[in-house]
């Protein structure tokens, strides 16, 4: 089953790459060509200003993509080496400990870009008079300090494991 989960991970970092790519790629197109972009905009939304609105608001979106795609890798490494040393029977150590942390902060920095995401899709909504959709999810604000208790938790386990080998 660790196996599976392991395979399961790398496929989703593998995906996660592909669309930070993907965005990357866009965003180089955009930067490239703004010009045919901004005309495509200006045909689909009405007026100048809207398009403005829409072409900034799309960059400061792969930004955003592309900064939580490098937090999900982070996620997503940590946790195929926490899998890993679980399979090899060392779950409570002090590094798994650390990598659960990391992955705490890596989600902490995931809710800050989608804060910034919504700032910035709330000024274009209201500048082009068009909605781009938003919401605030206060499932990752939870998570973040779970993890970092879970992680104080895992130090601890460690440090327990490490006595009870020194008892022994």
């Amino acid at each position: 089953m660790l196996r599976t989960a392991i395979w399961m991970l790398r496929a989703a970092n593998w995906l996660n790459w592909i669309m930070g790519a993907l965005f990357a790629l866009l965003l180089v197109l955009m930067m490239i060509g703004p010009d045919q972009f901004r005309t495509t905009f200006e045909q689909a939304f009405e007026g100048q200003r809207s398009a403005e609105a829409v072409f900034l608001w799309l960059k400061i979106a792969c930004f955003c993509v592309f900064a939580v795609v490098v937090a999900a890798h982070l996620i997503f490494s940590r946790l195929i080496a926490m899998l890993r040393d679980t399979r090899a029977g060392a779950a409570f150590t002090e590094t798994n400990a650390k990598r659960l942390a990391a992955i705490a902060w890596a989600l902490l920095a995931i809710n800050l870009v989608d804060l910034a995401f919504g700032q910035a899709s709330v000024w274009a909504s209201e500048t082009s008079g068009e909605y781009f959709g938003w919401s605030l999810s206060l499932t990752g604000w939870f998570a973040v300090p779970l993890l970092l208790i879970l992680a104080r938790i895992f130090k601890e386990g460690a440090t327990m494991r490490d006595d009870l080998e020194g008892t022994v």
